[in-house]
């Protein structure tokens, strides 16, 4: 006898779950993609209309490789990792990062507050939380992309990471939405930074604040707990 399955009414998939089914079926045909502009490029350089193109190709390639790996973020559980960790050294190093210009767009960042600000916390979460938290500044953000970064302890024994600009700010009826995925959307990109970022500041037992005045910019506050120390055996 043949077997025979019959469809139902299924409740519909969790939605982190969707994101990341989509972003791992998607790698593989963007990684292909990509090694074939690499070699389109290097056949290309004797011409400067099919170079500009080729570059045009690895650019977009790249900024949507950059985009599965945020969906890939935010739809894949967070593994933290707990240790002494120097809250003040990771902002140092994400400004520095910045100022270079090493993820895009370079960004005067004035780097204020604690010299030093020890933390059990984990110090890769934080470097992200900070990078999308940066990133998202920078492009509401005019050239040179003036941005204060400032690090403070309270007396509690937390940390705040703040992060502040100058830019149009954001309107009282979009502010609510700021966390949502795939909002707001910035030059075509999916706008999953703050997504993202509430995400991991959550895991890590924190939480993040955004306050914002139309016209007078945008303050971004990471606001950290000490993590609880891991559990004997």
């Amino acid at each position: 006898m043949p077997a025979v399955v019959r469809s139902s009414h299924a409740a519909a998939p969790d939605p982190e779950w969707l994101v990341n089914q989509i972003a791992h079926a998607l790698r593989n045909p963007i990684f292909a993609a990509t090694v074939q502009a690499e070699a389109l490029a290097l056949k290309a350089r004797s011409s400067d209309e099919l170079s500009r193109s080729a570059a045009m190709v690895q650019g977009q390639l790249k900024r949507l490789a950059d985009d599965i790996d945020e969906m890939l973020l935010l739809g894949r559980p967070a593994h933290l990792n707990p240790r002494a960790t120097d809250v003040a050294a990771v902002a140092r190093g994400v400004a520095d990062s910045f100022r270079r210009g090493l993820g895009g767009d370079a960004a005067a960042v004035e780097l204020r507050g604690a010299a030093s600000l020890p933390l059990n916390s984990d110090p890769d979460a934080i470097r992200v939380i900070l990078e999308r938290l940066l990133r998202n500044a920078v492009q509401h953000t005019a050239p040179p992309h003036a941005v204060e970064l400032e690090v403070a302890a309270a007396a509690d024994g937390a940390a705040t990471v703040s992060v502040r600009d100058r830019g149009n700010g954001i309107a009282p009826e979009l502010l609510e939405k700021v966390f949502l995925p795939f909002f707001p959307q910035h030059r075509g990109r999916p706008g999953l930074g703050l997504a993202v970022a509430a995400k991991l500041a959550h895991a890590l037992g924190g939480s993040i604040e955004i306050e914002s005045e139309p016209g007078a910019g945008t303050t971004a506050r990471l606001m950290l707990l000490p993590a609880a120390p891991a559990a004997g055996p």
